[in-house]
């Protein structure tokens, strides 16, 4: 799963106390870890990186680490990872694809840096999650676009499990087809939807994020850019996943790191883990 929400913060304290000080010392990077386990699917998505100073252009496939030695300890043996270039950068992951993340099981991340540092960090994943109403998998958008109603065809519950709070992702799918996955099919193209996101919002983003405060959720119209496949996704998080996706996503305007909300031993970033469900949704234009 990617996930391409988080910035690297860091913040340089430069004192100034006269024309003829000591220029300042020179930026020392520091070991950032991204890594999510998702329960019942492979380990993969793992990202090993260093921070950048402020004052220079952002560089993220820069930033990484392809050379450090990563593995994972869980119930008394170690996976060790390897690294694999994509379109994005590279990721680590376990090449034994068969290996699946478990339930309630604590893992342990070990990352050796190229020059000796050892980065560490813990998680124990959560409870699996089951639905106990699916959002329905075809719904009819608005023909009044300026009333956007509550809609019943987008409730979702789902069991607790032991998280204390969840997180909803709404992706879209395809934003080029869409009548091929009409029956009879037909060459009509996908469209967005007249959803109105706030002053800050993105509304042509193609991912949507948004937080259950329980274990049931009614969808809003907003959280659909476009019309046709989509997929809806209820994450049930430990408390570092948790805290860390907060303090990045939800707080405030721009994100901002706290260290309180990292769980990272030796570096900055988080090592979470998630129970998830997913539901794909095709949302009908409101011309039919």
């Amino acid at each position: 799963m990617r996930f391409h929400i988080f910035l690297f913060l860091v913040v340089t304290l430069i004192v100034f106390s006269g024309c003829e000080d000591e220029p300042p010392t020179d930026y020392i990077p520091k070991p950032y870890i991204q890594a999510y386990l998702l329960v019942g699917q492979p380990i993969e998505d793992i990202i090993v990186a260093t921070t950048q100073p402020i004052d220079e252009a952002y560089d993220f496939v820069g930033s990484l680490v392809p050379d450090a030695e990563v593995s994972i300890e869980v119930d008394g043996s170690v996976l060790q990872l390897a690294y694999r270039e994509d379109i994005d950068g590279g990721r680590y992951f376990c090449p034994d694809t068969t290996v699946l993340v478990e339930a309630e099981t604590l893992y342990r991340l070990k990352v050796l840096m190229p020059d000796g540092t050892t980065v560490s960090a813990e998680t124990t994943t959560p409870q699996e999650i089951q639905w106990t109403l699916k959002p329905a998998a075809h719904v009819q958008y608005p023909d009044d676009t300026t009333r956007l109603q509550a809609n019943d065809s987008l409730r979702a519950r789902w069991t607790s499990g032991n998280s204390a709070e969840y997180l909803v992702r709404v992706m879209v799918l395809d934003t080029i087809n869409y009548g091929a996955y009409l029956e009879p099919a037909t060459g009509e193209s996908n469209t967005r939807t007249n959803s109105r996101g706030g002053k800050n919002d993105n509304k042509y983003s193609s991912t949507r994020w948004g937080y259950a405060a329980s274990n049931r959720t009614r969808l809003a119209w907003t959280s659909f850019t476009w019309h046709g496949k989509n997929n809806v996704t209820i994450m049930a998080p430990d408390y570092w996943f948790l805290e860390w996706f907060k303090s990045v996503q939800f707080s405030r305007i721009s994100a901002e790191y706290d260290t309180q909300e990292s769980n990272v031993v030796g570096g900055i970033g988080v090592f979470g883990s998630a129970s998830i469900l997913s539901q794909d949704v095709f949302l009908l234009k409101n011309n039919r």
